[in-house]
């Protein structure tokens, strides 16, 4: 079997660690995996060092007919099986390859969680009954995609899934080149500066925590993206220019939740992040943002966080307090945190659920 990721931007998000994830796990293992994409970025890199073949496809809109008709014939010349489509352009673009003779069968993953307007409903409602499969990552997710259109019969929930057994064991020495002192706990959250990822809400509610708490602390906030010039302006305005830190994009993101307490996710919509699901696996107790996936993530089986309001400054802060102040419930989501981990969401009992799919 040969599996062809298609996706438009091939940078460092996490619908992009979704497909580094997959391919890291299928190919040469369970089939032979290829990349088409549009916007170059660090996944062809990532693929290129994987050994896995990447093909540059121009995507212009949702309903490019030239672009439909050089996918189909790349998946006939090289013989793929399975388009696995990672966004509604990506998506329309391989069902309509199927009017120039395209034969695979097309998978499309739902990352995004959100209503969609009339028109992309009934864009839905036509082309997803040609789909062999339409997957969303959390059970909130269903809901969304059936009210948007999308065919009810196609949908699979599959959740995202972590290695925990790979995820390093505690260790603070990363945070030396941060000027860190041994006495402050560590707050982080991965993520990327755009408006959906509500960074400017997180630094806000910093602010009031520094006022809430004695407990000496520092945020990590990890990542770079359109907002970043414009969101770091906000560190000095609101006085926490000795308590957060702007890492800018790193290679090492594993590193830095080992050496984290507490990890944070203040996204006004969600699916089931990839960041959090490494904090999971790395054991980090969770103070959430209560959004698409996220309670998921936290209430399902055993406890491990706090959920808060979106945009609601003063209840973050308060959750991110007690989480702070709470050495033993710190301690006892930490556990659970890494016990759901390796259980509901070890990746390779959900990646064989999805290579099931794709059989």
């Amino acid at each position: 079997m040969k599996v062809l990721y298609l996706i438009n931007y091939a940078g460092s998000g996490g619908s992009e660690r979704y497909v580094e994830l997959l391919v890291k796990y299928f190919h040469k293992n369970k089939c032979d995996c290829g990349l088409c994409y549009n916007v170059d970025g660090a996944l062809v890199e990532k693929m290129a060092a994987l050994g896995v073949p990447t093909h540059r496809l121009g995507m212009k809109s949702i309903l490019d007919l030239a672009a439909a008709k050089k996918l189909a014939q790349l998946v006939k010349t090289q013989g793929y099986d399975v388009i696995h489509a990672q966004y509604p352009r990506e998506n329309y673009i391989a069902i309509l390859a199927k009017a120039f003779g395209c034969r695979a069968k097309i998978v499309f993953t739902s990352h995004l969680i959100m209503e969609q307007p009339p028109v992309w409903k009934l864009l839905n409602r036509f082309f997803t009954p040609k789909n062999h499969a339409v997957l969303t990552v959390c059970t909130y997710g269903r809901e969304v995609l059936e009210r948007n259109g999308v065919a009810k019969d196609k949908i699979r929930i599959v959740f995202n899934g972590v290695d925990a057994k790979a995820a390093p064991a505690a260790d603070r020495s990363v945070l030396a080149e941060f000027g860190v002192k041994d006495n402050e706990r560590i707050l982080s959250i991965l993520t990327r500066f755009s408006e959906e990822k509500g960074v400017p809400f997180l630094l806000r509610a910093t602010a009031k925590l520094k006022e809430k708490t004695d407990v000496p602390f520092r945020l990590l906030v990890v990542g770079t993206g359109p907002d970043f010039d414009r969101d770091r302006e906000l560190v000095p305005r609101l006085g926490l220019q000795d308590t957060v830190i702007l890492t800018g994009f790193r290679t090492d993101t594993a590193k830095l939740l080992a050496a984290s307490d507490i990890y944070l996710n203040s996204s006004s919509s969600e699916a089931m992040s990839f960041a959090i699901l490494e904090a999971l696996g790395a054991g980090l107790p969770l103070v959430v943002t209560d959004v698409g996936g996220n309670p998921e993530l936290v209430n399902t089986g055993e406890v491990c966080g706090l959920l808060a309001p979106y945009g609601d400054e003063d209840a973050y802060a308060s959750a991110m307090q007690r989480l702070l102040e709470d050495d033993a419930l710190r301690a006892r989501y930490a556990a659970a945190a890494r016990a759901k981990a390796e259980g509901e969401f070890d990746l390779y009992n959900l990646l064989d659920k999805l290579f099931e799919i794709y059989q």
